[in-house]
């Protein structure tokens, strides 16, 4: 198979495993398309599988009770979906929907295949330590809701962004649109809208879907410094590191 764009030897679930042994488990897994627009799986519905994504995007969405949506998280090429649902005891069906919000190839795995692997060693460190990066990230986005203003919570994200996508810090178009980012972050379209034009006095530039970071020193001064993880925050480090590297290059 060719699994597009996305090489399935990075798959971070199998990490510290020989070639072989990668290549044996990939082998049990079946490539599916699925057109943007398409749902991979409803709220409701039984865990049967786990899934890869090899290219274009997923948005894991659940509907409130009044009739409104809510973005839990956007899974890119390279992550998975369904691990939490198939390792815990309590729930047996999905929790959210998985919509491909870009045309998407994902790569699917019975629920059976992922117990069984999960009992090598290597493996099951690499789910522990993927699920621990997880909780981590909510606990953070838990604390800024309660720390940072709207705009300071969207210019942390926007440098998660463009860190995740590997993109330019000195300039880059937004991958999604700005509702689909604006649900994300639990906002309405209005206020996303508001906010974007604040972002300037950060130390972000913002031209159409277009994202700049200007002034790394203001976006720490303004963003970062209202976040617990400053010192040890690999996101912020990388956008500057790309702002030095592009200076200097």
């Amino acid at each position: 198979m060719p699994y597009t764009t996305y090489s399935l030897d990075k798959l971070p679930l199998l990490a510290g495993l020989k070639d072989e042994e990668k290549k044996a488990l990939i082998s049990s897994g079946i490539e599916r398309h699925y057109p943007k627009g398409s749902y991979l799986f409803h709220c409701g519905e039984p865990v049967t599988h786990f899934y890869v994504v090899c290219s274009g995007a997923m948005q894991l969405v659940r509907g409130t009770t009044d009739g409104k949506e809510v973005t839990q998280d956007i899974v890119i090429q390279g992550k998975t979906i369904g691990k939490t649902e198939i390792l815990q005891q309590v729930h047996k069906i999905h929790m959210v929907s998985a919509l491909a919000v870009e045309d998407s190839v994902v790569l699917e795995f019975p629920a059976a295949w992922l117990k069984s692997i999960a009992q090598n060693p290597t493996v099951a460190l690499n789910i522990l330590s993927s699920l621990s990066q997880y909780i981590h990230m909510m606990e953070l986005e838990v604390e800024h809701k309660s720390t940072m203003d709207t705009a300071q919570q969207l210019g942390c994200f926007l440098q998660r962004l463009c860190v995740l996508h590997n993109f330019d810090p000195k300039g880059f178009t937004l991958p999604y649109s700005k509702s689909l980012i604006a649900s994300r972050l639990g906002i309405e379209p209005e206020t996303f809208s508001r906010t974007l034009k604040k972002l300037k006095s950060y130390g972000i530039g913002i031209k159409g879907n277009t994202i700049s970071f200007a002034d790394s020193a203001l976006i720490e001064q303004s963003v970062c410094s209202h976040c617990s993880s400053l010192e040890t925050c690999s996101t912020h480090k990388a956008v500057v590191t790309g702002l030095l590297h592009k200076k200097s290059s």
